[in-house]
């Protein structure tokens, strides 16, 4: 074993106390989408509203607390949250999330970075919004309406978070101060970094807010924020302007923020000049996250599918590679991922996908740098999560209620037996294949065939004969539907809910499927499946891997 992997070992073998000279570690929590239910339990949403989003509204408060307690007993005293702290910016929310982050500040030390995200702020700059699907003490239903904040608002909320200059940085500035690293003071930080001095003609007819930084918390780590959303102006209703959502991210950016780039190509030659260690994040993804099976699915079913409209251009990549981004973290997409794209310059640019601590499956992720070429990370499963299972009663009454009005209830009641957190998260994803993916997604044949169909079956469709006796009968098509989006949400991580049985049989029916040569329309649809679950099964590390950007090599830790 190489003397760098014995101190990489050595150190997560302690459980992260030793912390060798030049190393730094940095938490990335993302996509927590809490509502201040603690304080606010009329802000608890039914489970009938949380199995058709694609995260929780009400646990996931829980394992927000859950993951910044873990942070601080591995005494780690970074962190970052990139984007979608709330579920859409709601100023009761938004001040719940500064009031923990101030809590952990004051009794672990830990200095928390954000960035902005598509939910928060939902607008550039605010807006009135009307919920729906909030639980009674009764299991009925109500809607609200909460004021949500712009950026100038959510800027203002986590000030010490990033957004501003702060006593005990090193160094911070934006796109827009002009001082130069040895001229550095916190006055004249402040003073330039105010919020009258980020503003910027993004595009026709909008003024709105950029909220990138570089901020240098310890000597030696330069955290670059980059703010990727791009609010476009829609039409005026009712003497009200609308906007286009930033949910495309980077795609935006080279048109509608040209001072971008200029800025992260000056940022990333200082860090080599100075010798930095650099990490940027932002919270959307700069790297194509489907594992090369973006046009597999485009192909096969069409370019809405899969989140494709979110998967930034291989020109955007290429000019933030460029620029000289080596190594970019995000979240937006919930899904656990590392995307590699090599430029033409035979540089690859290293993007990794935070998993949302919010659904399938929940995680957070901590990366730890050597120096400014290697960097080792690592996923932290949150199963267990003390206060995950406090609203089973209330979610009992909406059962109840809707059982009784005659209404029935589009999720399981077995998640409600969830021995975890992580269990729990998986009932919800389970449903929400079934009732939102399933029939959005896949073609006709897919859902009304393939799906009713156990894998005994499907193989005597595909090769004509029998399956063994045993092959197939304790899995279906639907389970193959689920265990494909599992894929492409937890990576390898869901591996711990589909077993090697059921993915030895699954890879034997998709090699019979490849053989046949059959032409009919389910069969086809069998193949397109195959080679996307393939896709998915066999990307790039994820869970536990180094990366070495000097010799452009990322690999499993053993």
């Amino acid at each position: 074993m190489k003397i760098r992997n014995y101190l990489w070992a050595l150190l997560f073998l302690s459980g992260g106390s030793l912390t060798a000279v030049g190393q730094q570690r940095v938490a990335f929590i993302s996509d927590a989408h809490i509502q201040n239910i603690a304080d606010h339990p009329e802000l608890v949403r039914s489970m009938e509203m949380q199995v058709q989003s694609t995260r929780l509204f009400n646990e996931n408060y829980y394992a927000l607390i859950a993951a910044l307690d873990d942070v601080a007993r591995r005494g780690i005293t970074l962190a970052v949250l990139p984007g979608d702290l709330t579920d859409n910016g709601q100023f009761v929310n938004q001040e719940k999330i500064r009031e923990i982050l101030d809590t952990y500040h004051r009794r672990y030390g830990i200095q928390f970075f954000v960035t902005t995200g598509n939910h928060d702020p939902v607008r550039p700059f605010g807006m009135q919004n009307e919920e729906q699907g909030f639980l009674r003490a009764d299991g009925s239903r109500t809607t609200q309406e909460n004021r949500c904040a712009g950026y100038a608002d959510e800027m203002h909320c986590y000030a010490a978070f990033g957004f501003y200059p702060q006593p005990g940085y090193a160094y911070w500035e934006t796109p827009f101060t002009s001082y130069r690293y040895e001229d550095y003071n916190y006055q004249e930080a402040l003073r330039e970094g105010a919020l009258d001095q980020r503003q910027y003609t993004l595009c026709d007819s909008l003024q709105a807010t950029d909220a990138s930084y570089l901020v240098e918390p310890v000597q030696g780590l330069w955290l670059l924020a980059i703010d990727g959303g791009v609010y476009l102006p829609g039409a005026v209703k009712n003497g009200v302007q609308t906007y286009q959502g930033s949910s495309v991210g980077y795609n935006n950016v080279l048109k509608h923020k040209a001072f971008l780039l200029p800025w992260v190509r000056k940022v990333v030659a200082e860090a080599k000049r100075r010798n930095k260690i650099l990490v940027t994040y932002s919270h959307y993804p700069l790297v194509d996250f489907n594992d090369g099976a973006s046009g597999l699915v485009r192909k096969a079913w069409g370019s809405r599918k899969f989140d494709l409209h979110r998967v930034p251009d291989e020109e955007v990549t290429e000019a933030f590679l460029e620029a000289g981004i080596r190594l970019h973290v995000a979240g937006h997409m919930h899904v656990n991922d590392t995307g590699v794209m090599r430029g033409k310059n035979g540089k690859c640019l290293y993007n990794i996908q935070v998993p949302s601590i919010a659904t399938c499956v929940p995680a957070y992720k901590i990366l730890t740098a050597e120096d400014a070429e290697h960097f080792e990370v690592e996923t932290v499963l949150l199963d267990s999560v003390p206060g995950f299972d406090s609203l089973f009663g209330l979610y009992e009454k909406e059962y109840a209620y809707d059982r009784q009005a005659g209404k029935s209830p589009v999720w399981s009641r077995e998640a409600l037996a969830s021995e975890d957190y992580a269990e729990f998260c998986d009932w919800q994803f389970r449903d929400l294949v079934r009732v939102r993916f399933i029939p959005q997604d896949l073609p006709e044949i897919v859902r009304q065939k393939m799906v009713t169909m156990n894998g005994a079956q499907l193989w005597t469709y595909v090769t004509g004969k029998e399956a063994q006796t045993g092959w197939g009968t304790d899995w279906t098509g639907h389970d193959v539907i689920v265990d494909l989006y599992r894929l492409r949400y937890a990576d390898k991580l869901a591996l711990r809910q589909i077993s090697d049985k059921r993915l030895k049989e699954y890879d034997e029916l998709f090699k019979a499927v490849r053989r046949s040569g059959a032409g009919d329309e389910l069969t086809i649809r069998l193949c397109e499946i195959a080679d996307i679950f393939e896709c998915f099964l066999h990307g790039e590390p994820s869970i536990h891997f180094y990366i070495d950007l000097d010799t452009d090599r990322i690999t499993d830790v053993e």
